[in-house]
């Protein structure tokens, strides 16, 4: 017999917390709790936890120390008094606690200098306290994949199945509407002849994972969505992987508004009283504007998009993961699942393809499927949630990855990496420092910011047709012709100096006393320029003491050396310089005209902290 009928667990393992915030009228919130529980023999169960009214801390400045008027990276904690509220009173306790009474705005709250700590969500405090709890238990998390198919044929683009796939467990909901308009089911068992498909087309696989499939046929839409949910709510996965989850979900939330239905009783857990349910979905940004007002499109698997809902699993974007996950390594030339599996596996693992169908892509290999080959599409829709579990297994992206990459911070906030620093930086500076770090606001500049070199521009992308033609001539046939290919280059990622630049220089209000505003005589741009070069003074000191302190360049020092000793130095034919090359060459040491406008030349991408 398992000790989970036996004994009690004898740790508890937190995937995630949702908070439910309370209905109108009334003043208790609810936070629920994805927990794993693990018991003496080593077995784990799933496992739903409903905290209600749960308390965490801030800060607020105590009276003799409120003598500024900025805002502080963070505070010593003896100078500082403790508060603790629900997340559905914090306001009216922050402005209890500032000594603001009828203040209920959280953006006039969080604009005090004096109020620390409140930026952690609720959520994160939750996951910390279980990691500090029961800090032995770490396991991969379990994942579901789910992947709707819309009708085509017809062009309405309603849901007619869908497949939910965790471990040795498929279902597959189809509407028994798209069966008969292709001319399936007279006189024929349609479940009988999906199994010997399956067996047909991914027998192997299958049975290797040794898979019991449930096969049920829906009059609706709707009724796919719920047969799908109700075993999700019993299975209990930690995640549900959708690849592309801003094409399914819309269209769930659509075909359930259409049947009457609110999506918060299909997706909640059953646990949750029905007042505290909720569901949203935040769709990600699809754009992002530079300080300068341009405006870029941001692709789709470089969205996040976020599915608020107390349930016993979390709806992630598997596509949006794995770019995440690799943003570093340069961008893919595909991130639809074929492409990614085909990487991944070779021809071992890829989407299925039909011989019938093998002349036709897109959404014209879709409607021939459907008409012609309802049957076989349905195995194509099981395997693509097949195939997405099978890349998690060899990625393991759900399983560990994201997870410890996100800490205690709260899965909606995993695509910010300055958010993700700070959680962490918060109970660093807690517990290591005796601080308290300070609370952001939506006013975080000050008048004297003003004077200083601006945070915007620094992101530079210099187009091709303005790369200077300095290649060396490398051709003996041509000695005067110039290739591309260069003695010295360089590349400078100013972004991914932050933090580590204010890391190594230990730079901070706290350890900074005066701020260079200007240099007169030398242009913004220049000491833009010359502020990076600093970071390598010993290599870059020729380049600065021209830069900031008009010293001649070392080519003018060479001629000015060769007319004094009346010297004259042949020069190889491979580096002479062309009229072409210096015929917008200045040597002179007034850089205005280059500097006068220096937001032309740079761009800043948003959201850089």
């Amino acid at each position: 017999m398992s000790g989970t009928a036996t004994s009690k667990p004898v740790a508890w393992e937190c995937r995630f917390a949702v908070y439910c915030p309370p209905p109108r009228g009334e003043r208790d919130d609810y936070h629920l709790v994805k927990e794993i529980a693990h018991y003496p023999d080593g077995s784990a169960k799933p496992h739903i936890r409903l905290i209600r009214n749960f308390t965490f801390p801030f800060w607020v400045t105590k009276r003799a120390f409120r003598n500024h008027q900025e805002k502080k990276e963070w505070e010593l904690l003896e100078r500082l008094n403790r508060f603790e509220s629900t997340r559905a009173s914090q306001n009216m306790a922050i402005a209890k606690a500032l000594e603001m009474p009828g203040v209920r705005d959280p953006h006039i709250l969080r604009r005090s200098p004096y109020l620390y700590g409140a930026d952690l969500l609720s959520t994160s405090v939750i996951r910390k306290t279980y990691m500090e709890r029961f800090p032995a238990v770490n396991t991969p998390y379990s994942v579901a994949a789910f992947d709707v198919e819309t009708d085509a044929v017809h062009g309405t683009g309603e849901i007619i199945m869908a497949t939910l796939s965790y471990r040795d467990r498929i279902i597959t909901a189809i509407c028994k509407s798209f069966l008969a308009n292709q001319g399936v089911g007279e006189g024929v068992d349609i479940e009988q002849a999906l199994r010997g498909k399956l067996d047909y087309y991914i027998g192997d696989v299958c049975s290797k994972r040794g898979v019991r499939w449930e096969v049920v046929l829906a009059d609706s839409a709707a009724d796919i969505v719920l047969a799908c949910f109700r075993k999700a709510h019993e299975w209990k996965p930690d995640f549900v992987a959708i690849w592309n989850i801003n094409f399914d979900m819309p269209k769930m939330i659509e075909c359930l508004e259409h049947a009457g239905l609110d999506p918060k009783d299909v997706f909640s857990d059953p646990a949750v009283p029905g007042a505290w349910r909720h569901f949203r979905y935040k769709v990600g940004s699809s754009r992002k504007v530079t300080a300068s007002g341009k405006v870029s499109p941001i692709p789709p698997h470089a969205q996040w998009h976020t599915v608020f809902c107390p349930s016993s699993f979390y709806f992630i974007d598997a596509m949006c993961v794995y770019w995440h996950l690799r943003s570093q390594k340069g961008k893919d030339p595909s991130y639809a699942l074929d492409a990614i599996l085909r990487k991944t596996f070779g021809e071992r693992i890829r989407k299925l393809r039909f011989e019938a169908a093998s002349h036709l892509a897109g959404i014209s290999w879709h409607q021939f499927m459907q008409q012609h080959h309802p049957l076989e599409y349905v195995i194509y829709n099981v395997f693509d949630c097949v195939s997405m579990e099978l890349l998690d297994e060899e990625n393991k992206d759900l399983q560990l990855t994201l997870p410890g990459f996100a800490g205690w911070t709260d899965f909606c906030n995993f695509n910010s990496q300055p958010r993700r620093l700070v959680d962490r930086l918060h109970y660093f500076c807690l517990e290591e420092k005796d601080r308290v770090i300070g609370t952001t606001s939506d006013s975080m500049r000050t008048e004297l910011d003003a004077h200083v070199v601006s945070p915007s521009g620094w992101i530079v992308t210099l187009p091709a047709h303005l790369v200077a033609d300095n290649g060396l001539c490398l051709i003996e046939e041509a000695p005067t012709l110039r290739t591309s290919i260069r003695a010295h280059s360089a590349d400078l990622d100013a972004l991914s100096s932050y933090p580590t630049g204010e890391e190594t220089f230990n730079i901070s209000k706290e350890t900074t006393s005066r701020e260079l505003c200007r240099i007169e005589g030398v242009s913004e741009h220049t000491r833009r320029m010359q502020g990076i070069n600093l970071s390598g003074g010993a290599t870059n000191a020729v380049e600065v003491a021209c830069g900031l302190f008009g010293l001649p360049s070392l080519d003018q020092w060479l001629d000015a050396f060769a007319r004094t000793k009346g010297l004259k130095f042949v020069i190889p034919a491979y580096s002479l310089v062309t009229r072409r090359d210096t015929a917008d060459v200045d040597c002179s040491n007034d850089d205005s005209e280059d500097d006068e406008d220096p937001g032309d030349d740079f761009e800043r991408e948003d959201g850089a902290e």
